[in-house]
């Protein structure tokens, strides 16, 4: 093998490493906006809001900074996003089996559940409707979380 091509394959597998590393699972999204909540000890925290075409994806990491379990339970039916400019309300879409498109569980279709543990989190998602183009925030409302007010949207 040649001094060059060895010195680019050495390149490439130090340049895969540091890619691996940078995508390791103990890596967390950055938070754009964050509320105590009405689950003891837990603490929600949006880390995406992103407008894409026709649809708006929230991820909410539900993290547990408590000493106890904390139990975090909400009906996607009271989950929406607020346009207070235009007085418009987004819910949660559903498809054509009228299931919500969120994070959800085979025994709980209708709802978020999840017992956490002190130190543990977990990540909801949800997707809405999208709002106009010319509309830069918006509130996102969840059960048992003050409101996410004036959040800003990410375009994709």
């Amino acid at each position: 093998m040649s001094t060059l091509l060895r010195a680019a394959v050495t390149a490439a597998l130090l340049l895969a490493g540091a890619c691996a590393c940078a995508q390791s699972p103990a890596a967390q999204p950055a938070v754009i906006a964050s509320q105590e909540t009405n689950f003891s000890g837990v603490v929600a925290e949006v880390t995406e809001f992103r407008r894409k075409g026709n649809t708006l994806t929230a991820k909410l990491r539900f993290r547990n900074g408590g000493t106890g379990t904390g139990e975090v339970d909400f009906q996607y039916s009271g989950v929406y996003l607020l346009d207070t400019e235009a007085a418009k309300k987004y819910e949660v879409l559903k498809d054509e089996k009228n299931y919500y498109i969120a994070a959800l569980y085979s025994t709980t279709p209708n709802r978020y559940w999840v017992d956490l543990q002190p130190g543990q989190s977990q990540t909801a998602w949800m997707k809405f409707p999208a709002p106009p183009a010319a509309t830069r925030t918006v509130t996102l409302q969840v059960p048992g979380v003050p409101p996410f007010e004036d959040l800003p949207i990410q375009d994709q």
